[in-house]
């Protein structure tokens, strides 16, 4: 990805849902969001349509490998009608609604034992053994306030080994994985106050764990995530930099924690296992709004390498925004990538975000 060129292409349409992240979603909505393939409409390609009503102006750019711009293209994008979006009291923010898959069975009674013709082969069942068996195998999680807004998670599963599961917290999902002792540490970057975490596993096992933090108001944070090797990326271009400047934040220059408590800029985050098939990623980048002490601006866009494995494909995305005030946005993605012949190239998706830009204090 060091050098870049950029094609001309056709205006494509894009399917784009204003939405929030509060209430966790369910397998269902998990794949709807990312393109199951029952009961969904028709993705169009990249051709010049006419969009519904409503319709909002979204930049796509079409890059490659030398760096110099051939043309830019407009792309009519359905905007849903949503609600607004309000603060949450810290009832509402403290309240959790858990997905089907994170939702732990109620406790059942130990079954009856049917007693045997024979006497002698009659076998006592200890109903509180068999209860301490069961509590043992559910997975516990921690969660305390980190350094830069993040939540410091531990999941406890014995019984979960080298499994993977499903981390929830407010509208953004990754996939990770137990080691060897059912156990996995992750540090997740906060996108509430009042941040509730949840560890769901297959057949219903989960746990949920919740914690105040108290530096959020001093941080803008944005996501992009998205479902299996979609060749998408989260980039940050501080200060007016350029692809590959020292200020262009991306998975490959990521940056580090370093960079916010100086107050030198933000940094980026990728969470889940790709070694997972189909696992959920989801690249998060931090900016210290509430420590900058001069003026900065942050571009932040969606790119997508067209690749032998997405050209000509469906692609599925999501990018979620999140100020120090605590206000969420959200945008779905569908799109169909361009065909084989533009493998190597890079599309750029400016308005997945709301640019930063930070007044001098």
């Amino acid at each position: 990805m060091a050098n870049i060129k950029q094609i001309g292409m056709a205006a494509g349409t894009f399917s784009v849902a204003l939405g929030i992240g509060f209430v966790m979603q369910n397998g269902d909505a998990l794949a709807s969001r990312f393109g199951a393939e029952t009961g969904q409409q028709e993705v169009a390609p990249f051709t010049n349509v006419d969009t519904a009503s409503q319709e909002t102006e979204a930049g796509v750019t079409a890059i490659a490998a030398d760096g110099t711009p051939i043309e830019t293209a407009q792309a009519g994008v359905v905007a849903l009608q949503t609600p607004s979006i309000e603060s949450p009291s810290d009832a509402a923010r403290a309240a959790v609604i858990l997905p089907e898959t994170a939702k732990v069975p109620a406790r059942q009674d130990p079954p009856v034992q049917l007693a045997n013709l024979d006497p002698d082969d009659s076998v006592e069942v200890d109903s509180d053994t068999i209860l301490e068996s069961e509590m043992s195998c559910a997975p516990q999680m921690t969660a305390t306030a980190s350094v830069a807004a993040t939540v410091a998670v531990s999941v406890i599963a014995p019984c979960y080994t080298e499994t993977a599961f499903t981390v929830h917290h407010q509208g953004m999902m990754f996939t990770a994985v137990t080691d060897i002792d059912g156990i996995a540490d992750l540090s997740v970057p906060a996108l509430a106050e009042v941040a509730v975490v949840i560890a769901a596993f297959d057949e219903g096992e989960g746990s949920v764990a919740t914690v105040v933090i108290p530096d959020f108001a001093s941080y803008d944070r944005a996501v992009l995530q998205w479902q299996g090797d979609t060749s998408v990326m989260l980039s940050a271009y501080e200060g007016g930099a350029d692809f590959g400047d020292s200020g262009h934040i991306y998975v490959d220059n990521p940056g580090d924690v370093s960079r916010v408590s100086n107050a030198e800029g933000g940094y980026l985050q990728r969470l889940g296992d790709s070694t997972i098939e189909d696992a959920l990623i989801a690249e998060v980048y931090t900016f210290p709004t509430g420590m900058m002490n001069g003026e900065s601006d942050v571009m932040l866009v969606a790119e997508a390498e067209i690749t032998g494995a997405n050209c000509g494909q469906e692609l599925s995305a999501q990018s979620i925004q999140i100020s120090p005030t605590g206000q969420p946005s959200a945008l779905d993605l569908r799109m169909v990538m361009p065909e084989c012949d533009a493998v190597g190239d890079f599309l750029i998706l400016q308005n997945m975000f709301e640019d930063l830009t930070i007044a001098m204090r």
